[in-house]
């Protein structure tokens, strides 16, 4: 017979697996033409797994087409969206204490 206490922690793991959620999104720019997409989903569940897979799927659709993301911009690239109108300049970081 199976130690109940076992069941209940087994139980338990299980639970927490299946409770997951997961969300993602990811900007993507044209370079020459300045057309912008946005790949994401989000999964909760035994579905977290499927939303990293459906961004993979996407990104690599339209980096097939010659998006990028914007992390992989060039400074020239991304200076050029900037002036442009694409993309809003990035922000200067911001100072907070951490109390």
């Amino acid at each position: 017979m199976i130690n109940p206490k076992f069941l209940s922690l087994l139980l338990s793991v299980f639970l927490a697996g299946i409770s997951g959620c997961a969300s993602r999104s990811v900007l993507l720019v044209h370079p020459q033409s300045g057309s912008t997409v946005k790949c994401g989903a989000a999964g909760a569940g035994i579905m977290a797994g499927a939303a990293d897979s459906l961004v993979e799927e996407c990104l690599k659709k339209y980096g097939s087409q010659g998006y990028l993301s914007v992390e992989e911009l060039t400074p020239a690239q991304r200076a050029d969206l900037e002036r442009r109108g694409v993309l809003p300049k990035p922000e200067p970081p911001t100072f907070q204490m951490g109390y």
